[in-house]
């Protein structure tokens, strides 16, 4: 990829910043918006081009021309779970945003997508499997796919497993909590720098294209898993009752067999022993 590409990304929280730093050390120009005025000075430190942008049902509709004139477009906003309007304001984004699109010069889009898109189908889920998404957001996640492969834009959807690194150690998800169900299900997670590092992959490969799920590729149990990072970050370790119930393998066949991706954290367990 040459090194005067414009990227676009919508989205640059907890996933969002850190990616932009690494894009921009690899001298991209990056765009990226916020909801808050107060981090465009941050932005800018970091020689990031902050747009303020927000989809909010309650408010007036964003000016998004300047900030879609570019060539990649990274789409990484979550459906606002702990808001009421959360997912209503992630539709509202998707209306918007199909009509730019389709006019627009972005020539590639890279969607983050959860796999909470897949059914707990008690099997093993690859990029081909069909999803069935039971929660709301898992819902408008999967309808902002569907408005997304339905433009003439080249499309990476990004599925990604739960997403654990700085400042989301899981050691407090689980921890001093009794009898917790499904405690031999495998866990579906991936650290922050293997996102960065598949995101920067699917950038530099230009026949990239479809759906790439993102996910360790060693799972340990829920048990195992959280009762370690609770051992480790010090904290009361839970008890889980030993069932496997409603549960899913993450498989990543295809982002292996075409990306030849690395993970460097395969073994979360491992990185939990070295925090």
């Amino acid at each position: 990829m040459k090194n005067n590409t414009t990227v676009s990304l919508l989205g640059c929280g907890w996933l969002g910043y850190p990616l932009a730093k690494y894009l921009i050390s690899k001298e991209f120009r990056v765009k990226a918006s916020t909801t808050s005025p107060a981090k465009s000075d941050l932005f800018k430190s970091d020689g990031i081009d902050p747009y303020l942008v927000q989809f909010d049902i309650n408010s007036q509709d964003p000016e998004l021309f300047d900030f879609l004139d570019s060539d990649i477009l990274i789409i990484s906003v979550p459906p606002g779970r702990r808001s009421i309007t959360g997912t209503e304001n992630y539709r509202k984004m998707a209306f918007l945003l199909k009509p730019l699109l389709e006019r627009g010069r972005i020539s590639r889009i890279i969607f983050i997508s959860s796999t909470s898109v897949y059914p707990e189908s008690n099997s093993e889920i690859t990029e081909s499997s069909a999803i069935a998404p039971e929660t709301d957001s898992a819902k408008a996640i999967a309808e902002f796919e569907e408005m997304l492969n339905g433009l003439k834009t080249k499309v990476v959807v990004l599925r990604l497993a739960g997403l654990i690194g700085p400042g989301r150690t899981p050691g407090r998800f689980f921890a001093g909590k009794t009898n917790i169900p499904n405690g031999l299900a495998p866990v579906n997670l991936i650290h922050l720098d293997d996102v960065i590092a598949l995101v920067s992959t699917l950038i530099n490969d230009e026949n990239a294209g479809g759906i790439y799920n993102g996910c360790a590729p060693i799972h340990p149990s829920k048990e195992e898993f959280y009762t370690l990072a609770a051992k480790t970050e010090h904290l009361v370790e839970p008890q889980f009752i030993a069932e496997r119930k409603d549960w899913k393998v993450i498989s990543t066949e295809r982002t292996d067999r075409e990306l030849n991706f690395t993970y460097k954290y395969a073994s979360l367990m491992d990185w939990l022993k070295n925090l």
